[in-house]
């Protein structure tokens, strides 16, 4: 049987599997419809709001302003879940719902592109660490996840590629701006996409910066802004970053059926459930990548069952506890940087 055929076959059979562990865990109720993350947007929305405003009034640096800001951090962070499920459409079955909180948690709590973030975050469940169509396997022209990306080919990537295992953690620190930049670039050159996040972006700068820059002053404002953002975003990089970087990755040409490739590509965070808010669901990423409509807040119940299928049929699931899985990404990048040094000695 050529590879071809025993792709079509592999598909085939893991198609039925899916269906079946589908239907086990509908079974099982994982899939029914549920209001609870309204419930949690009744207590984050508020402490978002109170907690931010405390850290501007607060007397600055003092012990209650570093109580502050990671309870504001932390509630910002919430607010890109939020945006994360929307996309999905995993708040609730009317697209609309979805639409409206994608675009509030998202666009206007944490100032970026709900609508450009979207089909792109989608692009990457589909392609999930295929080095030509995943774009979470580009990181410009900073970083290096897979031999030869964009960053062997400029001066700026080659200085960072050396250092990248330390600099990768501390210039996380600073996503945020690229992130919110590529949310007002693309305001204006994918005005299809973006034609709801015009009204919700601009209201993330009105609420968090204008208006309490003008009633409680433009300094501690700024600072506040500041560190809430990059806070978040560190912590947004530490819950995303382990989920794949180390993990197995698909060359060009190189094709897995959709079953196999969310599996064998994806890395499940072990952790103490008290700790689940921090990671919104996404420290059961292989579940997740399995049913991304399933609510986070489900995925967890549902890895013995997802966990015992995969033993059964000899597909890799990989688990790693918080520590070990950021020591990996650490190492990979490590790797990436020996393999660039030893392609400099070759040519």
């Amino acid at each position: 049987m050529n590879a071809v055929a025993r792709r079509e076959v592999d598909e085939t059979d893991h198609s039925q599997l899916l269906r079946e562990l589908h239907l086990d865990l509908e079974e099982k109720g994982f899939f029914a419809p549920s209001w609870l993350w309204s419930w949690k947007l009744l207590f984050w929305i508020p402490t978002l709001g109170c907690a931010y405003l405390a850290l501007i009034l607060a007397p600055r640096f003092s012990a209650a302003w570093w109580v502050l800001l990671p309870i504001a951090a932390m509630a910002m962070l919430t607010m890109g879940f939020v945006g994360h499920d929307a996309g999905h459409g995993a708040l609730s079955r009317r697209a609309w719902v979805n639409e409206l909180w994608g675009q509030i948690g998202m666009s206007a709590l944490c100032g970026m592109s709900f609508g450009y973030w979207r089909p792109r975050h989608n692009q990457h469940h589909v392609h999930c660490q295929e080095q030509e169509s995943d774009p979470d396997m580009h990181f410009g022209v900073l970083f290096s996840v897979y031999p030869g990306s964009d960053s062997w080919h400029s001066r700026l990537g080659r200085f960072f590629l050396r250092i990248q295992k330390w600099a990768f953690w501390p210039l996380a620190s600073f996503y945020w701006v690229a992130l919110r930049y590529d949310g007002l670039r693309d305001l204006f050159q994918q005005p299809k996409v973006t034609r709801i996040d015009r009204f919700f972006i601009p209201l993330h700068y009105l609420l968090l910066i204008v208006l309490p820059g003008l009633f409680l002053g433009w300094a501690p404002t700024l600072i506040a802004y500041l560190a809430v953002s990059c806070l978040s975003s560190l912590a947004t990089a530490s819950v995303f970053i382990p989920n794949h970087i180390g993990m197995r990755r698909l060359v060009p040409g190189q094709q897995l059926s959709y079953l196999e490739q969310q599996v064998t590509t994806s890395r499940n965070i072990t952790n103490p459930r008290l700790f689940d808010f921090y990671f919104g669901g996404l420290n059961s990423q292989i579940e997740h990548h399995l049913f991304p409509r399933v609510a986070h807040y489900r995925l967890r119940d549902m890895r013995p069952a997802v966990r015992a299928f995969c033993e059964r049929h000899d597909l890799g699931y990989a688990e790693a506890s918080f520590l070990a899985a950021l020591g990996r990404v650490g190492g990979h990048l490590g790797e990436m940087t020996e393999e660039f040094k030893l392609s400099n000695k070759a040519a």
